[in-house]
């Protein structure tokens, strides 16, 4: 990756927080004009998320950056050097586009590959039988193929949305912490992040069988329902749903359509890579319906929720914020 100091120094400041409004529409602007520009935006953000010493000035972080860059090369050339390294193809998204990493195993017949996205990132890559995965923000996939059983199968923490190629022979299994969704060729959303109070699978096209680990029950969902798990209750709702809003983060796009104002603050964590904090009871009782792109900064979402919602909000560093209520 090469091109302009100047560029890196900016990328470098704006993720210490150092940036002026200006420099950051400039930034913008020029992530915004090539997807070249996009992944390597995202590189060096994944690389700088991954430095230790947050509060070192910009300078001694970018020379940390590089000095990690130049590590990470040294790292590659090597591995090319003692294996050939097969790899999966990953389409960048959005205005963070998560890095693919991939581990092969050399005790399995077939390939074992982990993909994993930081927060603020998401990716899509395709699958060696061309099934196509996108993966959303701080999510983990782990994929083998195990040609004795003839099945396909992962296991994911986090969001996946998944376009699996048909075959009848080879079944496709997605397995989360709370259940196992099995197909063969289909469309599908799955949410099964760690922290989550819930859990769910929502059906594009085709059908999926959906088995809990708990109770080994089976269930079958067809093309815009969804079956959402509840983690505290211990059980489980089916319902029709619009699929829209389900499923838009993969084409970069919020869409909310009457969420509890705690998991609105926690899409967004994970949307932006931020941390917010709120304690208002009063924010308990808000349910929020909106859309957003991800062209909007985290400021710009935060100035439209002020404008629908009786709130305040403070920064306390570049990646931290407080959300305060606001009587009406």
């Amino acid at each position: 990756m090469e091109f302009d100091n100047y560029i890196e120094n900016l990328i470098a400041r704006y993720l210490n927080g150092d940036c002026t409004v200006q420099e950051t529409e400039e930034l913008l602007q020029w992530i915004r004009k090539d997807p070249v520009n996009q992944k390597a935006f995202s590189e060096i953000k994944d690389t700088w998320d991954s430095i230790q010493g947050k509060n070192l000035s910009t300078d001694e972080q970018l020379l940390r950056f590089y000095k990690k860059q130049l590590e990470k090369r040294k790292v590659i050339r090597l591995s090319l050097w003692k294996q050939a390294v097969a790899v999966a193809a990953v389409l960048a998204i959005g205005l963070f586009s998560g890095i693919m990493l991939m581990q092969t195993s050399e005790k399995q017949v077939k390939t074992a590959m982990e993909f994993s996205v930081p927060l603020g990132s998401k990716s899509s890559f395709v699958l060696e039988d061309g099934s196509t995965v996108t993966l959303n923000s701080g999510s983990r996939l782990v994929y083998s193929q195990h040609p004795k059983t003839n099945s396909r199968e992962a296991f994911l923490e986090g969001e996946g949305y998944f376009s699996i190629v048909p075959d009848k022979k080879q079944r496709f299994i997605v397995n989360t912490s709370d259940f196992a969704v099995e197909v063969t060729g289909t469309e599908f959303n799955v949410c099964a992040y760690p922290d989550n109070p819930f859990s769910s699978t929502t059906l594009a096209e085709g059908s999926v069988q959906i088995t809990f680990n708990r109770s080994g029950q089976i269930y079958e969902i067809n093309p815009g329902e969804r079956l959402r798990y509840d983690r505290e209750a211990n059980r489980f709702s089916r319902a029709a749903v619009d699929i829209e809003p389900e499923i838009a983060w993969k084409d970069g796009e919020f869409i909310f359509r009457n969420i509890a104002f705690s998991e609105l603050v926690r899409r967004l964590e994970r949307w932006y890579d931020v941390q917010i904090t709120w304690s208002a009871a009063e924010l308990r009782q808000f349910t929020y319906t909106g859309r957003f792109k991800n062209q909007e900064t985290i400021w710009q979402v935060l100035d439209a929720l002020k404008l629908t919602t009786p709130i305040d909000y403070s920064r306390i560093s570049f990646r931290e914020f407080e959300i305060m209520y606001k009587k009406p």
